[in-house]
């Protein structure tokens, strides 16, 4: 038995011009005039997809997706100028504006978490409720988690081998020079039109072939972490599935974000945490989570005890099947608060 809703094709869809030439795509779906809930995509460059709209009831909410700059189907692809978590902030209040909403329901997991917990402490008064899960802070303790010394590396060394075999030795102690290396060679690749990261599309390029690429080798690292079990075959033909655009614009802007420290102070989010004391709030978080590891959820709700917290004692860092039982509790919970 599935705990997902049936796929729904959106009811309405249109773009946001920015005053600095970003072209931003949105959608609704699920039920117009029903409680209003924006969907913030994970990466920073995921984009948003499908299986997205089976997040949540179409018969109870009236769902926003929206590809942050960049990312998805927003133009220019993988672009990097104004692509800062202020400007992101100021694209989902001015798409509240636009689509005539006076506050939502605002989701938001991993990277979405830590833009979602920007914007309602920027504009509380337009928040109705916040969901946020695999908590990123987008502090420098995380960022080490995952590229320093002593991280994650500690649990998935063959990943970690996978993934560092091009970098410079001299610099695998780094994790600031382990990024910045690997966001310079992410953006020469992208100048020279991705040609390392064409073979995705061939079902036979072996896992060599495709690691000559900085842009594959980022995602692909990511995706082994996020998963109880995940093979770096299965990754492979998932992201075949997602495509070579998808791969380019998630590596890009989010070492982009990683190398400028998500654009936030050091601890920003928690320190602003008073501002959201008005919101109900819930906080999902998986245990084994190995991209964002489940002590930022326990500081976020020491900042936070208003919220609830939900604790799914067997999953990573991917919302899968596991997660969506308590999803669906806490989206009831909060639909029955705002009815």
């Amino acid at each position: 038995m599935t705990h997902y809703f049936d796929a729904t094709a959106p009811y309405a869809q249109g773009r946001l011009e920015t005053a600095d030439n970003h072209s931003l795509y949105w959608e609704r779906c699920g039920a117009p005039g029903g409680l209003p809930l924006i969907f913030l995509h994970g990466g920073p460059g995921s984009g948003c997809a499908p299986k997205h709209r089976q997040w949540f009831d179409p018969e109870r909410f009236d769902v926003v997706l929206l590809d942050q700059r960049g990312a998805g189907r927003s133009t220019p692809h993988c672009e990097l100028a104004g692509n800062t978590t202020q400007a992101l902030i100021t694209d989902i209040e001015r798409l509240r504006e636009h689509l005539g909403i006076e506050a939502w329901i605002v989701v938001g997991p991993s990277w979405g978490s830590t833009l979602s917990l920007a914007y309602a402490q920027t504009h509380p008064g337009r928040v109705s409720g916040l969901v946020v899960e695999g908590i990123f802070l987008g502090s420098p303790d995380e960022l080490a988690w995952m590229h320093g010394p002593g991280g994650v590396r500690s649990v998935f060394p063959d990943a970690w081998q996978d993934f560092i075999a091009p970098v410079p030795e001299a610099l695998h102690d780094d994790q600031r020079a382990v990024m910045d290396w690997c966001f310079e060679q992410m953006k020469q690749e992208i100048a020279e039109g991705c040609p390392d990261l064409a073979p995705l599309s061939d079902p036979n390029a072996s896992l060599s072939t495709l690691r000559r690429s900085t842009l594959y080798r980022w995602t692909e690292y990511e995706d082994r972490l996020s998963y109880l079990e995940h093979s770096p075959e299965a990754v492979r033909d998932a992201l075949r599935a997602k495509g070579a655009d998808f791969v380019a614009a998630h590596s890009l802007i989010e070492a982009h974000y990683f190398t400028n420290g998500c654009f936030l102070e050091p601890g920003q989010l928690l320190a602003n945490a008073g501002r959201l004391d008005g919101i109900p709030m819930h906080i999902l978080q998986s245990r084994y989570d190995m991209v964002c590891p489940a002590r930022s959820a326990f500081r976020l709700a020491k900042a936070c005890p208003h919220a609830g917290f939900h604790l799914v004692p067997v999953n990573g860092h991917g919302m899968t099947e596991t997660t969506q039982p308590y999803l669906n509790a806490i989206m009831d919970d909060l639909a029955n608060r705002l009815g």
